[in-house]
């Protein structure tokens, strides 16, 4: 299913079929997300949580 992508650089929308790396129109190219970047993403989103969890458990506990 593509679904429509705007470019930063021109502001125009295009649709995006997922293995997109430039823009068609102006020629921009899309950075490419790294997975360690989403690995520490998800540690810091834990880490954020962890006090709720831990008062959470003390309440239900």
């Amino acid at each position: 299913m593509a679904s429509t992508r705007e470019c930063p650089s021109c502001a125009l929308e295009f649709e995006d079929t997922g293995d997109v790396e430039r823009c068609p129109y102006c020629d921009y190219e899309f950075p490419q997300r790294r997975s360690s970047v989403r690995w520490v993403a998800w540690f810091l989103a834990l880490l954020l949580l962890w006090p709720a969890i831990k008062g959470l458990m003390f309440l239900l506990g």
